[in-house]
């Protein structure tokens, strides 16, 4: 399985957008306003949709992790599924721990550091 390098680049690409906007949306969930509760429950999914759309520290990270699934469906499409599905996720993993932990939503433990050095190796292992 011989991959060209904007084939690795496109990877790597998706895996990060993925992984550096995850932390960024979960955090902008949090700062979303919550509907009135005397909403209607018919108008309520309307109400929170604008409230995250409206939301930048939701929106725009969400908007650049969109990007990156359509990415994603190209890739897919292009490169050997198996080796393309494995690798994007397990990056993603460990770009979402290393962004979590740069922005204090979660420390990187010793688990996680050994976890994702047997993801890089792993990968590694899948792409010869």
């Amino acid at each position: 399985m011989d991959l060209e390098i904007r084939e690795i680049l496109a990877v790597i690409a998706v895996s990060s957008l993925w992984g550096i906007t995850n932390p960024f949306i979960s955090r902008g969930a949090k700062t979303s306003k919550k509907p009135d509760p005397r909403t209607p429950l018919i108008l309520r999914p309307f109400v929170e949709l604008h409230y995250f759309v409206t939301n930048w520290r939701f929106s725009v990270p969400f908007i650049f992790n969109q990007a990156a699934s359509v990415l994603f469906m190209v890739l897919v499409v292009n490169l050997p599924l198996t080796l393309t599905v494995v690798s994007v996720n397990s990056l993603t993993f460990v770009i979402t721990a290393i962004t979590g932990a740069v922005i204090g939503e979660a420390p990187l433990t010793k688990e996680i550091i050994v976890g994702s050095c047997f993801i890089l190796v792993g990968i590694i292992l899948i792409s010869l």
